[in-house]
């Protein structure tokens, strides 16, 4: 199996751990003129790369001139039963782009995917980021859903009924299972129970209870207020229980920091509209993809 893949003007190889600070540079360089740049340091951009189960031996970098101007960041495991790679990020450098970088970085990688037995490729990208779009297109990714990030503008708008009967209680990853009967759709690759598992302390739990049953929950990143996965049993909803539970979170809130709901399903209206009448608004959209690596010609 080959190892790089070289153009005229640039060479893509495959990663290891040696290149983790040099991924983190490039990580932030390649998003810096996005609407939501991300705020990383070696700590964060290590729980990323653990959330999301990359391997950086099966990452690949895209060179130029000796210069990493490129990068496509690759979790593995199971979705929806199958063997999949997903995407955790691939960007190259604004000053870079437009070169052909990414799409020779998918040359390289995917038939390395196919090989080892992979059966999808799984992806998130902005919807107005057409380029890209395009790209995922052209290399036989078709759209799986629309999904949302919801961002606060501030403190929460607090709601009239606020259910303080519930009993609230902490939870643990392993307590997730028998909580998906409380699902309308599926989380997204970086909010799957597996992901949460993965990001042990980082991630908190709190339960709403009622009679000793669980009726609601809210999975988050703690002090940052990122809400991963958040459900109420569809007979007890409109009775305060949802809004309880992001009490509990709000006022963990680390100062400075917005609170957050990543990859609503678009499929789920009244969670979005639950989430506005509190404070949220959409700041941007995804598009999900899936690539099946048993079709295409690549």
């Amino acid at each position: 199996m080959r190892s790089g893949n070289e153009t005229p003007t640039i060479t893509c190889r495959f990663l290891d751990e040696s290149y983790f600070e040099v991924l983190l540079r490039k990580f932030q360089e390649a998003f810096s003129d996005y609407a939501h740049p991300p705020k990383l340091d070696l700590e964060r951009f290590r729980s990323h790369l653990v959330l999301n189960a990359v391997d950086l031996d099966r990452s690949v970098g895209c060179f130029e001139g000796g210069e990493m101007i490129g990068f496509s960041l690759n979790g593995f495991g199971q979705w929806n039963g199958r063997s999949t790679v997903y995407d955790a990020g691939t960007g190259v450098i604004p000053t870079r782009r437009r070169r052909g970088a990414s799409q020779a970085m998918f040359d390289l990688q995917i038939p390395r995917f196919r090989a080892d037995g992979i059966e999808q490729y799984l992806l998130e990208v902005i919807t107005s980021n057409d380029p890209a779009v395009s790209l995922y297109k052209k290399l036989g990714f078709r759209t799986q859903r629309e999904l949302f990030f919801m961002e606060a503008g501030g403190p929460l708008v607090p709601e009239s009924q606020t259910n303080v009967t519930v009993d609230i209680r902490v939870l643990s990853a392993a307590d997730l299972v028998g909580l998906s009967k409380l699902w309308c759709a599926g989380p997204s690759w970086q909010n799957s129970n597996e992901a949460v598992a993965r990001s042990g302390s980082s991630r908190r739990i709190l339960g709403a209870f009622l009679d000793g049953q669980c009726v609601g929950y809210v999975a988050y990143t703690t002090g940052m207020g990122r809400i991963a996965q958040f459900a109420v049993d569809t007979d007890h909803r409109r009775k305060g229980i949802g809004s309880r539970l992001l009490a509990e979170m709000e006022s963990e809130l680390t100062p400075g920091e917005k609170m957050q709901v990543i990859n609503v399903d678009d499929r789920l209206p009244e969670t979005v509209r639950f989430f506005e009448k509190r404070g949220f608004r959409i700041a941007l959209t995804q598009y999900e993809m899936i690539l099946s690596l048993h079709d295409g010609a690549i």
